[in-house]
């Protein structure tokens, strides 16, 4: 038996990040642009572009390089910062998954 989950992180009470704001950060490092990115992911800009300034809130430093500039000249890149909260965030979410599966077979096995 294999268990689902989608891993909220929340800081302060308040929602962080989960799995579609992660592949939100990976379709912008595919895409180039916060735009690209959204559409990717069916996601209006409005939204994915408060849900970034959101996290660069909580976090208190950018998780995006913005060149300012239209389409032809415009783009966006992932700060280190970015790069490592979808790397630990991989991380963690299998580690939650594992753990997951490990404690419903016990309770199958009961």
């Amino acid at each position: 038996m294999q268990t689902r989950l989608k891993g909220w992180l929340t800081c302060d009470g308040e929602f962080f990040v989960g799995p579609r704001y992660i592949r939100l950060l990976e379709a912008v490092d595919v895409a180039g642009t916060i735009r690209g990115a959204c559409d990717s992911c069916d996601m209006s800009y409005r939204t994915c572009i408060n849900r970034i300034r959101q996290m660069e809130r909580t976090l208190g430093a950018p998780i995006l390089d913005i060149t300012r500039g239209g389409s032809e000249h415009g783009g966006a890149k992932l700060t280190p910062l970015a790069r490592r909260l979808i790397l630990v965030y991989h991380e963690w979410h299998k580690a939650i998954v594992e753990a997951s599966d490990i404690a419903a077979g016990k309770l199958l096995r009961a």
